[in-house]
Order: structure tokens, then sequence, then C-alpha cells
């Protein structure tokens, strides 16, 4: 089981895009999956804590504010050896990402916001997913892992500027096959910080920024494996100094065998697309392409894209 979710924090300074008081401490965000029986369970007697907690400190101070703080857990789960052992019934067990943020400077109507605020205090929501496997019986597994780099720079783009970082091709894929996929990369900036932002996808090319047509029939979740997240890169001390990480967990299940338009059986991508652009704080962002004078961000060594096929034998 694994799931990421990004905690913003709203403003440094009271404008029309603020959520609550604005504030200047670094607030410490935790996130935790836990085993339930109802969806707004979150006290220690009616949970039990199933994986790791993903924790970091969201700085505040510019220039190296990071704004939008992922958190990815990952690694967890458990065994059920008999029924009678879970916390609660089985047909109401369900599983709960809590999230929390704390700081002994915050008072009242301060907050953080679930997903991205926006303008005129409004929160974009759809970045946070929570997904598990159930293993019930034998279970065939074949792992495939690469680090070989597609793109060895981001350009420094504010519309578009989309690469594909790391690319796994899957073939003899079946209906009922489930994806768990992991993913790293590395992303070095210089000169000022930089937005970068990672979503895992299937697709039906290695190059390909977005799911195909193919990908979003057959593919679970319109052929996405993971949601849009990022952060700022920044140069000095902060939860993201450069040269950054980016981490990411998710699954998806193929709901149909994917095939060509002739019935022949069609190998599917799974792709690491990532992209970059300069933090201008309150200047004037020029328009849409290539912004010039700003360097990309560099990829890394270290990073790589491992995809886990599990079939029931």
């Amino acid at each position: 089981m694994g799931g990421e979710v990004t905690i913003s924090t709203t403003c440094v300074e009271q404008i029309s895009r603020c959520i609550g008081r604005s504030y200047r401490f670094d607030p410490h965000l935790r996130a935790r999956i836990v085993l339930a029986s109802d969806a707004d369970a979150t006290g220690t007697r009616r949970t039990v804590r199933v994986g790791p907690t993903a924790r970091l400190t969201c700085e505040q101070s510019r220039p190296n504010r990071n704004h939008h703080c992922p958190l990815v857990v990952e690694r967890g789960g458990f065994r059920v050896r008999a029924l009678r052992d879970l916390p609660c019934p089985r047909s109401e067990c369900r599983l709960n990402m809590l999230v929390d943020a704390a700081s002994s400077m915050a008072t009242r109507n301060e907050v953080v916001v679930v997903g991205s605020d926006q303008k005129h205090g409004r929160v974009e929501g759809g970045k946070a997913r929570l997904g598990a496997i159930v293993r019930n019986g034998r279970v065939r597994t074949r792992r495939q892992r690469t680090a070989r780099e597609r793109a060895s720079t981001l350009p420094a783009a504010f519309g578009g500027g989309k690469r594909v970082v790391y690319s796994k091709r899957l073939r003899g894929l079946r209906r009922g096959d489930v994806l768990a996929v992991r993913a790293r990369q590395v992303s070095a900036v210089s000169g000022r910080p930089y937005f970068v932002s990672d979503q895992v996808i299937v697709s039906t090319r290695p190059t390909a920024v977005k799911p195909s047509g193919l990908a979003r029939r057959v593919v679970s979740r319109a052929g996405t494996v993971t949601e849009t997240n990022g952060f700022n890169c920044t140069l000095g001390p902060s939860a993201f100094t450069s040269p950054c990480r980016s981490r990411k967990v998710g699954f998806a299940t193929i709901e149909r065998e994917p095939r060509s338009r002739s019935g022949r059986a069609k190998a599917l991508y799974v792709n690491l697309v990532s992209r970059g652009f300069p933090k201008l704080a309150q200047r004037p962002q020029p328009p849409n392409g290539a912004p010039r004078g700003f360097p990309p961000v560099r990829i890394g060594d270290g990073g790589f894209l491992r995809v886990t096929r599990l079939r029931a034998r």
C-alpha cells in the first residue's frame, strides 16, 4: 500500500488568495496510513497504523519557500492470518490517510491546505491518492526497473515543457494485472528556485507525456498511476534543497487486455513525466514557451522507475 498528498501553506502576506490568516513560521507536516472501521476514524483507539509516517517541515522563508509540500507514504502493509484478527468487521475495514500540521508558534485561524491554494481563496483538490493491493492466495510477481534517463534536462517553460524522464516497457499484459509503481527523480537547479512537478502515466509510447487513448480505455483511472504533484526546489536550506529528490508511488489495474486495432497484443509504457519552471516571485511572467536567460533543470544520477506486476495464479 502507499499514497501521496500535497499540503500547501497559504501565504506569508495577507492578500486575496489567503485562506485563513497569513503566517511566517514553518509548519511541521505528517502523513500516515491507518486501518480503520469508517472514513472519519482518526484516533488511536479506532485505528491501527499499517505503514511508516512521512514527515517534513515546509519552509516559509523566501527565497527558499516551499509553499507546496508533497508527502509520500510507501512500503506499508500488513498480513491477516485470520479474519478475527482484524480490528474492524471485514465488510467495514478501510484504509485512511491521516494528515496533520503543527507548530509551537501557531495561533487561531492559521491553516494549511490539502491540495493547492488558488486565487480568491479557492482550493484545488486532486493532489492526493491512496492505493493498496489485497492478496488472497498465490500471486505471480514480476519486477522491472530502469535507471536510464530519457531526458537529461527539463526546459525552463511556463507553458508545456513536459518531458519523460524514465520509461519502462510492459509486454504481455492481461486483464486483472495490477501494477505497483515506485519512482525517484533527482533535479538540480541554478540561479533561482524552480517549481518541479512529476506524474506517472501509462501510454503506448516511451516519449508520451499523457496517457494514450488505448491506455485510457484499458488502464484504471484513465491511464494515470499517480496525481501530478510538485514543489519549489530551492538553492538554500528547505525541505527540498537542490539537488531535490522527488518520490512517487502509485497503483494501476489493467482492466482490459491492451490490443491494437488489428487485434494484436500491444505493449504499454509506464512513464515518469516531469516539468520545471523558475519562480519569479512578484515579477511578471513571460508568455508561454521557454523564457530567455533561465537555465534548464538538470536531471541527476540516483533516480529510477520500478514497476512490480502482480498476477493471480
